[in-house]
């Protein structure tokens, strides 16, 4: 499932956008450009908020709030493990390919603070 990850941005308006995540160790870890709207506001402000949704009957939904913080994991092995659950093994594998020795691209994760799930 891709989630919809919630940031603030500099003038205290809400951003949000469509994200890849991968749940481990209790928390969400997300992966994005330095150079992103989303870091750029993450960095201002910590706060966010991410929501994973079943979008067909019946409904349900889960958001975890929380603050978001740089890793110091291996960015290559983290989309790795994300693009193999997206694409699959072979797709999966090429795409993650191209994120070695990526010093422009950061991998956070978001600690939950609450997390609420829903069902309709």
């Amino acid at each position: 499932r891709v989630a919809v990850l919630a940031t603030v941005d500099r003038a205290g308006r809400p951003r949000t956008v469509p994200i890849w995540f991968l749940w481990e160790d209790g928390a969400a870890y997300l992966f994005t450009s330095r150079a992103s709207r989303k870091w750029r506001n993450l960095l201002a402000n910590p706060a966010a908020s991410l929501c994973v949704d079943h979008r067909e009957p019946p409904y349900r939904s889960v958001m975890v709030d929380g603050r978001v913080e740089e890793s110091d994991r291996p960015l290559f092995e983290a989309v790795r493990r994300m693009a193999v659950a997206y694409y699959g093994t072979e797709r999966g594998e090429a795409f993650a390919a191209n994120y070695r020795d990526r010093p422009d691209v950061v991998l956070f994760r978001l600690v939950p603070e609450r997390i609420t799930a829903r069902v309709s």
